[in-house]
């Protein structure tokens, strides 16, 4: 009877052929384990977003908060996740190709090593990329403890592989941050696919663009801004209350460079019903607050907001009255111009440029036209 062969591993153990094909095969599935492990985690790392990772901060998931710390230093995640998936190919395959001549010969080796390669091009890079990719919410943060293990691990190598990367400016974190035209194109695509409302989208582009918009460029002109002389009584100026349009009316001591408050129409018309005709105006001015015309739209908000305010008299670089702004014309940027039924004038910046066009032409019939 022949004796059992035997085959000489690379640690010049010799093994029967049936044990040696028996560690083959373990070793050759843990190879491909190990790979299809770290290209998952790879492609999923990659391929999660900042936002699906605070959202499901937001929701308390299991291991969430780890993987945005993997995240937040995606360089040490990954050079762990590629030492990993290195170090199983290359330790592997040393000790795969010495089983292999043992137990196929130096025949059939080279076939074995073919068929080898591209399984674990197949199932260790194309496949848990794909899946990696396409399930990559919950598979990034259900290996993130894994992988921050191997972050820990390997950390000396890290830090090694780091050190010698910072000459070609490998070395800083990576984290990238939305910036406004991202958003904007985040939200058009949003959009797109039906996952928001188009005045959504509108509202959000608009709210972006709140910082890049100035009083000056909103504000109602002073040419066309109806304000009172503080000095006049209620019965000089009613039949002006009654047609007035406005809520609140700035109030001045001698001409509009002398602010000195704003009035609520609301309480001079109940004055006039109470009898109140000779009280002078000055005596129902408030305070008013006075803002540059250079001050952001955004700020003002805020500043009215705090303030509890729905007016500010604007003023120029000379310090002379340019106009007002208020609550509704900040409000207007986001939803398109609001209008009562007791707006004689949309737009009463237009209503100014027009009157400026017939000043500068001489014309001495616009209070005609009016």
């Amino acid at each position: 009877m022949r004796p059992r062969r035997q085959v000489r591993c690379c640690l010049s153990v010799r093994i029967p052929i049936d044990s040696g094909m028996v560690v083959l095969i373990i070793l050759c599935v843990l190879i491909l384990l190990l790979s299809f492990l770290a290209s998952s985690m790879e492609a999923a790392l990659f391929s999660v977003t900042p936002i699906q990772i605070e959202q499901m901060v937001e929701e308390n998931r299991p291991g969430a908060v780890r993987l945005r710390s993997n995240k937040e230093d995606i360089q040490e995640s990954i050079i762990a996740i590629v030492i990993l998936n290195n170090l199983s190919n290359i330790a592997g395959s040393i000790l795969v190709g010495a089983l292999a001549v043992e137990v196929f010969g130096e025949l059939w080796v080279g076939v074995f090593s073919a068929v080898l390669t591209f399984v674990i091009i197949l199932l260790g890079e194309v496949v848990p990329k794909t899946i990696g990719e396409r399930y990559a919410a919950g598979y990034a943060r259900g290996t993130a403890r894994l992988v921050f293990l191997l972050r820990i691990v390997f950390m000396p190598l890290i830090l090694l592989i780091n050190l010698l990367a910072r000459p070609f400016g490998g070395s800083a974190a990576v984290r990238h941050r939305l910036s406004e035209d991202e958003i904007k194109i985040l939200a058009r695509m949003s959009h797109r696919h039906g996952n928001i409302l188009d005045l959504e989208n509108t509202l959000i582009r608009r709210v972006l663009q709140l910082d890049d918009i100035m009083a000056r460029d909103i504000m109602t002109p002073r040419t066309v801004v109806f304000a009172l002389r503080a000095s006049d009584t209620l019965g000089d100026i009613a039949d002006d209350l009654y047609r007035a349009s406005v809520s609140r009316i700035p109030i001045f001591e001698e001409d509009l460079d002398n602010i000195i408050g704003i009035a609520h129409i609301r309480d001079l018309l109940a004055a006039l019903a109470r009898g109140k005709q000779e009280k002078a105006l000055r005596d129902f001015a408030d305070e008013v607050s006075f803002v540059p015309d250079t001050v952001r739209v955004n700020v003002l908000l805020g500043n009215f907001q705090k303030n509890r305010e729905h007016l500010s008299v604007v003023v120029d670089e000379h310090g002379g009255m340019a106009g007002v702004i208020t609550l509704e014309d900040i409000l207007e940027q986001l939803v398109g111009e609001i209008v009562d039924e007791h707006d004689r004038d949309v737009d009463l910046r237009v209503r100014a440029r027009m009157l400026k066009e017939l000043r500068r032409r001489g014309s001495d019939d616009y209070g005609e036209k009016r």
